[in-house]
C-alpha cells in the first residue's frame, strides 16, 4: 500500500509540473512543427530545380574479339540480275499461223468477237449459238454443235465440222478468201535487216529502250488519227511518228487504217480509252490494219 501511495504522489507531481509549464511546452511544440513545415515546403519548391547527378558511363576494360563480318560484293550483286536481265533486242514480229482457205460454214452460229495472240493456243473466240454467247479456246467444242474450234484469225475462225474445216466470219464481215501478209508467212521472228546502217541500228535500240520503260511512248513513233466516213468511225489512220525506223521495221505503211488492237474494235468510241488504261500491262500488240481494201495482221512483242 505504501508503494501504491508513493507512485500516486509522484504522478501527481508530474501532472502539476506539466500544468505549471503548459504554456512553455505548447510554445516549443509549435516552434518545432513550424520548422518541420518550412523544411517540407522548401523541399517541394526546390526539388524540381535540382538536376540529378548521373554517373558517366565508362566502357569495360575487358577485351572482346569481334568476328569479322563478310564484305558485300557489289560487283557480284550487280551481275546476279535479281530482277531479270535487261534486254535491248528490238520488238519482233511474231509468226502468224497459216491462213487456211476453208469454205464458208453453214453452221447456225454467229462469231461475235475474237482475241488473237502470238501463241495460237491462247487465242479465244466469242461465239453465239441459240441466243447464248460463250467463249471458246482452241480445240473446244461449240455448244449445240459437233464443231470444234481449230484456228482464230483477226476476222474469222476455222472450225472442224465433222472432219471438214469451215470458216465462220466475224459478225458484220462478208466472207472472203484469206489474204496472207508477208510478215505472217515468216516462220521465224523477223530481225533487223543486216543492210541497216549502224546509225539506224543505234536509233532503233534507243527507241526500243524508251518504249520498254514506258509503253505509251510507242504512240510517239506510231501516230494514230481517227478516221471517219460521215459520222461513222472507220478506224485510225496510221503514220510514222518522230522516227520511221520502228514504224517500218514492224511492216506498217503510211495510210494503213487500224481497225482492231488486241481484240478491241477501234471503231467503238470507248475502245482507245480502254486500251490506254491497260497499256502498261500489255506484253504484245496485235494490230489489224486495212491496206488497199485487204486486212493485215501485225504482231509486235513489247
Amino acid at each position: 500500500m505504501n508503494q501504491l501511495r508513493l507512485g500516486s504522489s509522484q504522478g501527481l507531481k508530474i501532472l502539476n509540473v506539466l500544468k505549471n509549464n503548459q504554456g512553455r511546452i505548447s510554445a516549443w511544440l509549435t516552434a518545432i512543427l513550424l520548422i518541420l513545415t518550412a523544411w517540407i515546403l522548401g523541399q517541394l519548391v526546390w526539388k524540381p530545380f535540382v538536376s540529378p547527378q548521373v554517373a558517366t558511363w565508362q566502357p569495360s576494360n575487358s577485351n572482346r574479339t569481334v568476328a569479322a563480318q563478310p564484305q558485300l560484293n557489289i560487283a557480284e550483286l550487280k551481275n546476279s540480275h535479281l530482277f531479270g536481265e535487261f534486254k535491248t533486242s528490238q520488238p519482233v514480229v511474231a509468226a502468224q499461223p497459216e491462213l487456211e482457205d476453208a469454205p464458208k460454214s453453214r453452221l447456225n452460229v454467229t462469231l461475235v468477237g475474237v482475241v488473237t495472240s502470238t501463241q495460237a493456243e491462247k487465242s479465244l473466240a466469242v461465239i453465239a449459238q441459240g441466243g447464248q454467247q460463250a467463249t471458246y479456246g482452241i480445240n473446244e467444242t461449240i455448244k449445240g454443235t459437233r464443231a470444234k474450234l481449230v484456228q482464230v484469225q483477226g476476222d474469222r475462225v476455222i472450225v472442224d465440222n465433222s472432219g471438214r474445216n469451215e470458216t465462220v466470219m466475224l459478225q458484220g464481215i462478208d466472207y472472203s478468201r484469206p489474204v496472207q501478209n508477208n510478215q505472217a508467212k515468216s516462220k521465224t521472228p523477223r530481225q533487223a535487216s543486216p543492210t541497216l546502217s549502224n546509225q539506224t541500228k543505234n536509233q532503233l535500240a534507243k527507241v526500243r529502250a524508251e518504249i520498254s520503260k514506258d509503253p505509251k511512248q510507242i504512240f510517239q513513233y506510231v501516230r494514230m488519227s481517227q478516221f471517219k466516213q460521215g459520222d461513222v468511225i472507220v478506224g485510225y489512220r496510221l503514220s510514222a511518228g518522230k522516227s520511221r525506223e520502228l514504224f517500218e521495221s514492224v511492216g506498217l505503211q503510211n495510210g494503213d487504217i487500224a481497225t482492231h488492237l488486241n481484240g478491241q474494235d477501234l471503231r467503238e468510241p470507248s475502245a482507245m480509252g480502254d486500251i490506254f488504261s491497260r497499256l502498261s500491262e500489255l506484253t504484245e500488240l496485235n494490230l489489224t490494219v486495212e491496206r488497199d481494201g485487204q486486212p493485215y495482221d501485225i504482231y509486235i512483242e513489247l
